[in-house]
């Protein structure tokens, strides 16, 4: 019975390793899987949206009237407007001593009343022939001459006030009271900055897209103007040889005053409007020499596993670009994260939000950076 015994509890004992083994086994399969990479990550949910697509470069203010008046008559100056004086249309920004002036157009002034009196008597003679042609010619030639010496003199007389051509403020000045000056000489530097225009380059290849009347939002964020939408007023049609740009221009109000001519602003020109598109983040897109590609997740088991999807890329703006291929609306796309992910490993997804709100916030938060 001993023996017996024995040999029953033999056979148990040799059950049970066996049964532990499997157990065993099994354990370490599992803990395989709880070796999995988890892998923590930010990911959007695709929702087709309205994209538009611009090009990005930087422009230069000018003011639309910005002069140098010069002197076109010769003098002294008897008074001169204050730098930072505002001057309306027609007002005077300095006056010449015009007292010779004054003498050379009364001068002027009787020789022409003379010759002029002298004319219309000879006409009432050479009418009744009683002078010869040749007299009644002369007679007018110098009645013509004392004219034009008479306007000469009023326009000397004239120029003696120097007159602003269009309303502005005066920005620089040359010459003081007292100074004698030529015609030709400059004065003051009148600029008018309610309206102002920007300068900007583009590149040669979107000359069939990007034309006057395309629109631009024009950023002065940076003096507190934030961003206005303006179209374009002049588009250029002569290519720079060294940039390979066209000029356009921009014109815009400046009630407050607060772009200034010299500034540099930044520019979006809008090239096509895309609608019912799917865009996401541009850093979401992973490229090397076999393709396009983004991660998306995948439910597997309860779980959220890394899947490599090839895609085809279409239009992009700044921080965004349009999906044509590969992804479609309800995908789970990783938008950060991704540069430490393999395909299959497990996703950790922190936040997810919808790829409309994602770009919403990058727009926001998109500086243009090119130059012109």
């Amino acid at each position: 019975m001993l023996n017996k015994g024995t040999k029953i509890l033999s056979v148990l004992t040799i059950a049970f390793l066996l049964i532990s083994c499997d157990n065993s086994n099994e354990n370490g399969q599992n803990g395989n899987n709880n070796d999995t990479r988890l892998i923590p990550v930010e990911t959007v949910t695709v929702e087709k949206d309205r994209f538009e697509d611009f090009i990005r470069l930087s422009g230069n203010v000018e003011a639309i009237d910005d002069a140098t008046i010069s002197a076109e008559s010769s003098g002294r100056i008897l008074s001169i407007r204050e730098r930072g004086e505002r001057v309306s249309k027609g007002g005077v920004i300095a006056r010449l001593d015009d007292r010779l002036m004054q003498a050379q157009h009364e001068a002027a002034k009787t020789g022409f009343e003379l010759a002029d009196d002298t004319f219309n008597r000879l006409e009432t003679l050479y009418a009744d022939s009683i002078i010869s042609t040749q007299d009644f010619n002369s007679a007018r030639a110098q009645r013509d001459q004392a004219k034009a010496q008479l306007d000469q003199a009023s326009k000397q007389l004239q120029d003696a006030n120097i007159e602003a051509p269009f309303e502005g403020r005066i920005e620089e000045r040359m010459i003081r009271t007292g100074e004698l000056i030529n015609p030709g000489m400059p004065v003051v530097r009148l600029v008018n900055t309610d309206r102002v225009r920007v300068l900007a380059g583009i590149p040669e290849r979107y000359s069939t897209e990007i034309r006057e009347g395309s629109e631009v939002v024009v950023n002065i964020r940076s003096v507190g103007g934030g961003e206005r939408t303006a179209t374009i007023s002049y588009s250029g049609n002569v290519i720079d040889p060294e940039t390979r740009t066209y000029t356009i221009e921009v014109e815009l109000a400046n009630p407050q005053q607060i772009i200034k001519p010299d500034m540099v602003v930044d520019l979006r020109v809008k090239r096509e409007t895309l609608e019912d598109v799917i865009i996401i983040p541009r850093t979401a897109v992973i490229r090397d020499e076999t393709g396009v590609f983004v991660f998306v997740s995948r439910e597997e088991n309860g779980r959220k596993i890394a899947e490599l999807v090839e895609v085809r890329t279409g239009s992009a703006s700044g921080p965004l670009v349009q999906i044509v291929e590969g992804i479609s609306d309800g995908d789970e796309v990783v938008v950060v994260g991704m540069r430490n992910l393999s395909i299959g490993d497990e996703l950790n997804v922190i936040t997810n939000e919808s790829s409309i709100e994602r770009a919403k916030r990058l727009r926001d938060q998109d500086r243009p950076v090119a130059s012109y």
